[in-house]
């Protein structure tokens, strides 16, 4: 197979047979693998995936036309760039920021130590030593997922010849109890970075996921009602990502689906509330150098200092509702559409210390973490569930845990709510976000502390 330099050569001579008619054309080579090491008390599983292929695309005026071909078949290619090539180019009804500006790079982020040097042996070994570690009486079942990802991406067009290659190891640790009425529940703990090196996990990072894990056994049923809630930087980032980035991304935006729209300039928090997303947060789940436009990585500011200010866009939408393109086009393989979608999405940091905001709780909750969310742009009504929350009484955790809680409200409401932003910050999300049940990304999610009035649990 060719190189990486040959390829984005190859590449290169289709721009001109994309653009035999006038049509703005782009290409995009994307080669994902991942590699799967996953341990529990009774089995071994590993698995591998490997996908790669071309999208082809020329832009009419009007709209995009594009092709997918599976692999790197340079005739089936040169095919396809001159099908492409014969649209004929239309009255323009949209003005496209086209990432004009030349730029030739390539880019890799792969960590201190690239997992590619490290044996599939050294991997499973390592997996079992971590199983080892971590298992003990105190769980009914203990599983170690190790999960290792490889993405290299090419873009060209007319202006840009873009690489990037991006590794990442994945580790996450999932301790299960039984409570005293025999019901199976669980406490996780994921780690991410770039390289081999984030699989050292510390003896004592792994007992307190145990310890943790205990809490959770003797956690009860919380009583429905209103809280004022310490939020972990983990339960900032779900809702920075459910209740608030889906209702941001143009294209839902252009489609009348987003209340956002109703916002766009006005106060929906204090000053002290700011709301961003961003992929060039090195050693983030969501990072990356340019998206699948071509369009260098930049920080998107949807909330200002409490201000509705700008949603995350693609090229063609971010022109259909005439705001600045952000670094947000991403496609789920080559073979599926370009949408705007988040990256890494958080709350911005503040300058109140957590602790200090801990001991402003007379009477409430620290909530932990959550199962999951489902966003809901059309009402920016909050749907989290599975939050685990620990009472505080005079500004003191007390270890009391209350499990499988609600998060419900309007997201205006909430972010009003907000009564502190701590300088602490921590971006710990690592999962992948569906345009709705489909065409999923690797994304990230965090931020600082939250302290909120009056938040709606039951």
């Amino acid at each position: 197979m060719s190189s990486g330099k040959d390829k984005k050569g190859f590449l290169s001579s289709l721009i001109p047979l994309l653009e035999a008619s006038g049509c703005h054309g782009d290409v995009l080579y994307i080669q994902a693998e991942n590699l799967a090491v996953n341990q529990d008390n009774t089995s071994t599983d590993i698995g591998r995936q490997s996908d790669n292929g071309v999208k082809l695309r020329v832009f009419d005026g009007e709209r995009w036309h594009e092709q997918g071909v599976s692999g790197w078949n340079e005739v089936a290619l040169r095919k396809a760039a001159r099908t492409l090539g014969k649209v004929k180019k239309k009255k323009a009804k949209v003005k496209i920021d086209f990432a004009t500006e030349p730029l030739a790079a390539d880019y890799k982020a792969l960590g201190k130590i690239d997992p590619a040097t490290i044996p599939l042996r050294e991997k499973i070994a390592r997996v079992k030593e971590l199983h080892s570690e971590f298992r003990c009486d105190k769980l009914v079942n203990a599983r170690v997922y190790y999960d290792e990802m490889r993405e290299t991406k090419i873009f060209v067009n007319r202006y840009r010849k873009l690489s990037q290659e991006i590794s990442g190891c994945l580790v996450i640790f999932v301790g299960f109890v039984r409570s005293h009425d025999g019901d199976m529940r669980y406490h996780y703990k994921s780690y991410f970075d770039h390289g081999w090196e984030r699989t050292k996990i510390t003896k004592k990072a792994l007992k307190e996921i145990v310890s943790f894990a205990e809490k959770v056994k003797a956690a009860t049923k919380l009583t429905p009602g209103k809280y004022t809630c310490l939020l972990t930087p983990g339960m900032t980032g779900l809702l920075a990502h459910e209740s608030f980035g889906h209702g941001m991304e143009a294209d839902t935006i252009y489609k009348g689906r987003a209340k956002a729209a109703e916002w766009m300039g006005k106060r929906i928090a204090s000053s002290k509330v700011s709301i961003a997303d961003g992929p060039l947060m090195p050693g983030t789940h969501g990072f990356f150098f340019f998206d699948d436009e071509g369009y260098a990585a930049t920080k998107t500011q949807m909330v200002k200092k409490g201000v509705v200010h700008l949603p995350i866009t693609d090229a063609y939408n971010a022109a259909r509702i005439s705001v600045p393109r952000s670094s947000n086009g991403r496609a789920e393989s080559f073979d599926r559409k370009v949408f705007a979608r988040m990256t890494n999405t958080y709350f911005e940091a503040g300058n109140e210390k957590k602790d200090a905001m801990l001991k402003k709780i007379k009477d409430g909750l620290i909530l932990h973490e959550a199962s999951g969310g489902m966003e809901d742009p059309k009402g920016w009504g909050i749907q989290i569930q599975g939050v685990i929350a620990e009472r505080v009484v005079k500004g003191k955790p007390t270890g009391e845990l209350y499990y499988e809680i609600g998060m419900t409200g309007y997201l205006p409401t909430l972010l009003k709510n907000i009564l502190g932003v701590s300088e602490e910050f921590e971006i710990p999300g690592t999962g992948r976000c569906g345009k709705g049940h489909h065409d999923w990304v690797r994304v990230a999610e965090g931020g600082p502390w939250l302290l909120v009035k009056d938040v709606v649990l039951s």
